[in-house]
C-alpha cells in the first residue's frame, strides 16, 4: 500500500469508517518510558476493526559510556494543518526519566503547535523552544 492513513481518514478497507488509535490500556510509561502499550497501538477502523501497521522507525545507537548504548528513535514528519509541518525529528529517552524531542519546523510552527502535537508529559515538560527553524521539546514522565 502507497497510501498510508493517519488518525481520521477515511478507511481504506471499508470505506465506511474513520481511523482512529484505540485507548491506551496498562501504560506504565511512569516506569519506563515509552511503554509497550502506547508504542504498540495500530490505528484501527472504527467500523470494521481493520488495522494498519506502518512500517517500523529505524532506530540508531549511540555511546553513552563505554559498553552502554541509548537508543535515538527518527520518527517521519508530520502535517499540522494550515501549513504548518514537523520534520526530521526524533526522540532520545536515554535517560528514563524525560522523553527529549529534537527536530525541525516550518516557520508557522509556534510552540502552542509543539506542546499540542506531543502532550506534556506525566510530571510536566521542559520547553517547547523554537529558534532557526529547529524545535526542542522535553516531557517529563517520571
Amino acid at each position: 500500500m502507497s497510501f498510508e492513513p493517519e488518525e481520521g481518514d477515511q478507511c481504506p478497507e471499508c470505506r465506511a469508517g474513520n481511523m482512529s488509535f484505540p485507548p491506551v490500556e496498562n501504560c506504565s510509561c511512569h516506569i519506563a518510558p515509552p511503554c509497550h502499550a502506547c508504542t504498540n497501538r495500530l490505528l484501527t477502523c472504527n467500523t470494521c476493526g481493520w488495522e494498519f501497521e506502518p512500517p517500523k522507525p529505524k532506530a540508531s545507537w549511540r555511546s553513552v559510556a563505554p559498553g552502554i548504548f541509548a537508543s535515538h528513535i527518527h520518527r517521519p514528519s508530520k502535517d499540522l494543518g494550515n501549513g504548518k509541518r514537523i520534520f526530521d525529528y526524533s526522540y532520545d529517552s536515554s535517560s528514563g526519566s524525560t522523553m527529549h524531542y529534537t527536530g525541525r519546523c516550518t516557520p508557522e510552527v509556534t510552540p502552542q503547535d509543539i506542546l499540542d502535537y506531543f502532550e506534556s508529559g506525566t510530571f510536566g515538560h521542559r520547553g517547547p523552544t523554537i529558534s532557526n527553524g529547529r524545535f526542542s521539546f522535553t516531557k517529563i514522565t517520571d
